[in-house]
């Protein structure tokens, strides 16, 4: 398939094809398409919409609407979708029972072998079909959701491919008039059956009372109130909802007060807002919810816990017994099970539930004051030049965008850990062990040390629920032996908490009784998170409470991409340290501050080579030691800036006609930038210099300019956002050669 990237290349390949309804998404996301394109009152999509969206967006990943008479069966797994059952055995079952179903063209973003996929089927016009043929098989459909397709990026970055009927690699694009039909069987199956039409609420939707309903507990009122006040928070309103049945039935095991309660407040309201886009109207909708609870309580049939976790202290959330176990585990072996005449109603041993010690109480400083006991050195995840960026026992953290590559660059941090003999802790709310095992084997981690070495768990509860204190005491004393302790989503460990991530008490509360009784043992805990959308209120912190940064013991890094990574390219991330507690790292980074305000500091790049499809080639770099220019962004040397230049070259183009420096330094103060004249000046010279813009002398005295060709940063080799793009035949020609010595790499 030709090469292409982002949504401004793929959109024209797309309509040709016959898809009309292409729309963006943001780089390396699946979500959200831009209002009023999706759904049964959707507007189609016009060349002019998608010159806009590839001028916003040119990099963008790519979506494209059913169009009517196509649907597609969503095949998902159980890891990473909340789910509990695996579809490609429910497929295989729907087979049986309905006729196998034909070859057709799919999309994936896993692999060609992979039964996880997009199935591309023709059906009937104008016949709707349920939304989903089983419980991890989605049905999308013209009026329902959208598939991600290529040239997209994943969020665990792998890149969507298209596969023909017989499973190959393809090197176009289907047509919609070439998928073969859905069978008869399948079809009687999937449909909606004709009702009579009901007449739809035509009155405003019941707006929900956001106060706090002292029947339930603080974490089951905070759910409540985020799904009403966004009831398509998670892409659709069935979603949003299926979603929040599911953490209330889990609310509800833990012990929290009122989550059956809450699901009885949920009720009218999905009604009201579900109503009106069903045929059948209310009764549908309410059937749809029955459906929805009866599923999360069935799929959930674990015991009600006998005490409410938000009804004790915020910073000791664990109850005595689990307090005791944990800190006496370190030093004393584990009790014999408990029979039942010497159990606690906690069904802990008697003999461990006994008050945990006081942690107030004065140190000895002693060893301190003569300099015996020296402050954590940082050893994990070393750079080229041998330092390391990760203090052990203590809790670091790094944090970014949405795929700007924070997991790949942990997942590299436990390829060398592995590699040099040590274990490695995962604590993983985010992704799948397939995922991450694969990416291991990429960087060339033997299978046995993934076995023997790395200690990967996927919790979907509180750490200290009935259900889940064993394996928390087991992940405690595994930290003990390990080197890296990885926990991957901390704002998704916070919601099974029954903790608000915006709130400091609830931050402090968790940092105590999860990181940081980690970091006790000795183990280099790194926390992955997210940052908040808006730039200009981001600083040098996680999303959320300020607190996250204030707790950090170890270093804090903020995690950027300064080129794409994915297959076929060689991309760069880069750490920057936003906080270092102990301060053995921050002599070792660029000498001077990232520009914006930001007060970060490069401490080290990581270079991704994935050019070769069976080796992922990885290097720890130390940072750009070059000086950056207060006011000046981090992605262009002052020399050379590229960003700008680019944003001057579209103005250009986008004009039509000649600009003088005043015309363009104008355009830039509309289009928001805040560069200095001296800079800009510095961008134009660039650009004439290099034949982008033409010059040619004005009226008194003007230099005005005009478009030669586009400057784009991807193109650009002396820039950090350069896109190493190689042919197939390129890649082929490197494959067949015989691999030379390794540079420096994990």
């Amino acid at each position: 398939m030709e090469d292409v990237f982002g949504y401004r290349q793929a959109a024209p390949v797309y309509r040709r094809a016959g898809w009309t309804q292409v729309v963006p998404l943001p780089p390396a996301t699946k979500s959200f398409p831009p209002k009023g394109v999706t759904g049964r009152r959707q507007q189609p999509v016009t060349d002019r919409r998608i010159q806009e969206w590839s001028q916003s967006n040119p990099d963008g990943n790519t979506a494209i609407v059913m169009p009517r008479g196509v649907i597609c069966l969503d095949v998902d797994s159980a890891e990473g979708h909340q789910r509990k059952t695996d579809g490609a055995l429910e497929l295989a079952d729907l087979e049986q029972r309905l006729g196998v179903l034909p070859a057709t063209w799919c999309s994936s973003a896993h692999g060609g072998e992979s039964p996880y996929r997009h199935r591309f089927y023709q059906v009937p016009e104008n016949m709707e079909f349920d939304g989903g043929a089983a419980e991890s098989i989605d049905v999308i459909q013209h009026h329902h959701r959208y598939c991600v397709v290529w040239p997209s990026v994943h969020p665990s970055g792998e890149f969507y491919a298209w596969y023909t009927p017989d499973g190959q690699s393809a090197d176009r694009i289907p047509t919609p008039g070439e998928l073969p039909m859905l069978p008869d069987a399948w079809i009687r199956f999937l449909r909606k059956p004709e009702r009579e039409e009901r007449p739809r609420p035509t009155g405003p939707a019941i707006r929900p009372n956001l106060g706090d309903d002292t029947r339930m507990c603080k974490a089951v009122n905070t759910l409540l109130r985020r799904t009403l006040e966004n009831p398509a928070s998670k892409g659709s309103r069935h979603d949003t909802m299926l979603h929040a049945a599911w953490a209330l039935v889990r609310f509800q095991e833990e012990g929290h007060r009122g989550a059956l309660d809450a699901l009885s407040q949920l009720k009218p309201y999905f009604i009201t807002d579900i109503a009106k886009d069903r045929q059948g109207g209310e009764r549908e909708a309410e059937r749809e919810y029955a459906s929805i609870v009866q599923g999360a309580l069935e799929k959930n049939p674990g015991a009600q816990g006998l005490q409410d976790p938000c009804e004790r202290t915020l910073i000791d959330r664990l109850t005595p017994d689990e307090a005791t176990l944990i800190n006496r585990q370190a030093t004393a072996p584990m009790a014999a099970a408990p029979d039942s005449d010497h159990a606690t109603d906690d069904g802990l041993p008697v003999a461990q539930a006994v008050q945990a010690s006081s942690t107030w109480r004065f140190e000895d400083l002693t060893q301190l004051a003569q300099g015996v006991d020296i402050p954590p050195t940082p050893t994990v995840f070393q750079r080229e030049d041998g330092q390391g960026l990760f203090y052990q026992g203590a809790v670091n953290d790094v944090h970014g965008e949405p795929g700007c590559g924070k997991s790949l660059a942990m997942q590299a941090a436990t390829a060398q850990q592995l590699k040099q003999g040590n274990h490695v802790l995962y604590v993983d709310y985010e992704d799948t062990a397939r995922n991450v095992v694969k990416r291991l084997l990429l960087m060339g981690v033997s299978a046995e040390a993934i076995v023997e070495r790395l200690h990967y768990v996927r919790p979907s509860g509180k750490n200290t629920g009935p259900t889940s204190v064993e394996g928390w005491l087991e992940t405690i004393r595994l930290a003990s032996e390990c080197s890296l302790t990885v926990i991957d989503g901390v704002t998704s460990c916070l919601a099974y908490q029954g903790l608000d991530s915006n709130n400091g008490d609830d931050i402090a509360a968790w940092y105590n009784t999860y990181p940081r009784l980690l970091s006790q043992e000795g183990t280099a805990v790194v926390l992955i998170d997210h940052v908040v959308k808006s730039k200009d209120n981001r600083g040098r912190y996680a999303g959320g409470s300020m607190q996250k940064l204030a707790l950090i013991d170890g270093i804090s890094y903020s995690v950027s991409m300064s080129r794409p990574v994915g297959k076929g390219l060689r991309g760069t991330i880069t750490l920057k340290s936003g906080k270092d507690r102990i301060g053995e790292i921050e002599e070792h980074c660029a000498t001077t501050w990232s520009g914006n305000g930001s007060h970060l500091r490069e401490a080290a790049r990581i270079d991704v080579d994935s050019t070769d499809p069976t080796r992922m080639r990885v290097q720890i770099c130390r940072p750009n030691m070059m000086p950056v220019n207060d006011g000046e962004s981090d992605s262009g040397h002052v020399d050379r800036p590229t960003g700008l230049m680019e944003k001057i070259s579209r103005l250009v183009e986008a004009s039509g006609d000649e600009l003088s420096q005043s015309d363009i330094i104008g355009l830039l103060k509309d289009d928001g930038s805040s560069a200095r004249k001296t800079t800009v000046l510095k961008a134009i010279s660039r650009l004439v210099e290099d034949e982008y813009l033409s010059s040619r002398g004005g009226r008194y005295n003007q230099r005005l300019y005009s478009s030669v060709r586009s400057y784009r940063q991807i193109d650009d080799p002396k820039s950090d956002a350069y896109v190493d793009r190689m042919s197939r035949q390129e890649m082929k020609d490197l494959n067949d050669k015989d691999g030379g010595q390794d540079a420096f790499e994990i």
